[in-house]
């Protein structure tokens, strides 16, 4: 039983080997290949951001679900008494977590197409009618009605991938805190694992908002980078702790 938990989490961190890496430079994304490709990078790259949280917490729920399995099979055979509580705590939060942190590219989807309806209007209002034929202040309204509806969709987007980051340390902090003490009275484990959240992965909605538009939008920019990078800042200390489980389970396959 131990070995085949050890497939299925080898298997796990197969998976992370593909998805959890950097995209792309965020600096030559956005001044050099954005401009050669006319626009058609950042598309790409947005979409991969949302497919690269998307199969992270797909991934990390399939992760946790084995190694709560690989708890209950240890401590099956030590003859612990008590593990259910503990199996009963990680099991609701990980219901939780899947529950509240939800994949990002159906939100994306349901909130850009009506931004996707009113372009092909606008296109084909302008096509039947001619450019000519429509007044300037018409041209300006449309725009600046466009201009609006696309910006909040963005920073809806933002925020959104902003705080499923943020959210999923916080979730996999507390996963780790009651898996190390399970592990610590198993004797898998003489230590806690150090899993160290990073508090500035946390953006404040509002004032980012505000500085965005104050700056003249150079602070979104600035948003942007954090949101890009963010992930690759935390991967370290994801990784790190995945290769504690994998080793303890490890030990334990040797043992058998």
């Amino acid at each position: 039983m131990v070995n085949l938990v050890y497939n299925q989490l080898h298997e796990n961190i197969l998976e992370r080997q593909k998805v959890d890496k950097p995209i792309i430079n965020w600096f030559l994304l956005t001044f050099v290949l954005s401009w050669l490709t006319l626009g058609i990078a950042l598309v790409y790259v947005f979409i991969k951001r949302i497919l690269r949280v998307d199969k992270y917490i797909r991934r990390k729920y399939e992760f946790f679900d084995i190694v709560i399995h690989f708890i209950e099979i240890e401590a099956n055979e030590r003859g612990f008494d008590n593990y259910e509580i503990y199996t009963k705590e990680l099991k609701g939060r990980l219901a939780r977590f899947q529950r509240e942190v939800r994949p990002l590219m159906p939100f994306v989807i349901k909130a850009f197409i009506p931004v996707i309806i009113f372009t092909l209007f606008v296109a084909f209002f302008i096509f039947f009618t001619g450019l000519s034929n429509i007044s300037s202040v018409t041209l300006t309204a449309v725009f600046v009605i466009w201009v609006i509806d696309t910006a909040v969709v963005v920073l809806i987007y933002i925020y959104r991938m902003n705080k499923i980051w943020d959210d999923v340390q916080q979730f996999e902090s507390e996963m780790y805190d009651t898996i190390s003490q399970v592990f610590i009275l198993l004797k898998l484990l003489d230590y806690p694992i150090i899993y160290c959240t990073d508090p500035r992965i946390k953006k404040d909605f509002t004032i980012y908002t505000i500085l965005g538009f104050v700056t003249g939008g150079i602070w979104f920019l600035v948003w942007d980078y954090y949101v890009h990078t963010a992930p690759d800042d935390m991967y370290q200390t994801f990784h790190k702790a995945e290769d504690i489980m994998v080793e303890v389970v490890k030990l334990c396959c040797k043992r058998d």
